[in-house]
């Protein structure tokens, strides 16, 4: 067997245990006999179990940001079609990752002082400092104000992760992706922050040079079940 085949069989042999059995009860050993190598040949490749998920969890991220970077290489053409696409990416890599999704969910965030966590470390500062440019000429024509990009991602991607998680846990009858259209208005809504309607005709108060906003996302069913629920908050200041 060519030693990437071992390490693949080792890395698929890991990810079906980590999510049958659970990450603690899963064992060195175990993994060593269901993926039929040797202890030489698994500890060539991986020094520990924590190497294994750590290298699972960047190859899951890796793979989803890949989509991320074919975005980012074309000017978005407006702030919906920005955020949809990103959000169409995630939700459709999700269903297709779908084990994946289910471990990196499960292990949450990596040590950053392994190596992978520092790989994944700075994977995630490139593709901030893309997507920064990649939104800057919005920012330029005044679609959104600028703001973090810890703030961006949690306004676009949150309600999102947290619907992945229901579906991912079998507790939705719909395809994740059925959610995309009232995920991207909630998400162009919190960015651009839009006034809510109603106002027309009424003088606007006097407000403060400087201020701090609060958007609030209730992601509901048809039937005004709350399906995921999310909140961000960012200075503001006046024109």
């Amino acid at each position: 067997m060519a030693p990437t085949d071992t390490r693949r069989r080792i890395l698929d042999v890991a990810l079906a245990g980590f999510l049958a059995d659970g990450y603690e009860q899963t064992t060195i050993a175990t993994i060593r006999n269901r993926s039929g190598t040797s202890n030489g040949a698994l500890f060539h490749h991986f020094p520990s179990k924590e190497a294994i998920a750590g290298a699972l969890h960047v190859e899951a991220i890796a793979s989803f940001q890949q989509g991320l970077w074919d975005l980012v290489s074309r000017k978005p053409e407006s702030l919906q079609t920005a955020v949809r696409a990103v959000l169409a990416h995630q939700l459709t890599w999700t269903e297709r990752n779908a084990d994946l999704a289910r471990f990196i969910y499960t292990r949450g965030h990596l040590d950053w002082d392994t190596a992978a966590g520092a790989e994944l470390a700075a994977r995630n500062r490139d593709l901030a400092a893309a997507f920064r440019q990649w939104l800057a000429p919005l920012v330029a024509n005044g679609e959104i104000p600028p703001r973090p990009m810890l703030l961006t991602t949690a306004i676009v991607s949150g309600p999102a992760h947290s619907i992945a998680q229901r579906w991912l846990a079998g507790h939705l009858d719909r395809p994740l992706t059925s959610f995309l259209d009232e995920l991207t208005a909630a998400a162009c809504a919190g960015l651009s922050g839009a006034a809510v309607s109603g106002t027309a005709g009424r003088s606007a108060p006097a407000r403060p040079a400087a201020a701090t906003a609060r958007v609030t996302f209730d992601v509901l069913a048809d039937d005004g079940t709350v399906l995921a629920h999310s909140q961000a908050t960012a200075p503001l200041t006046a024109p």
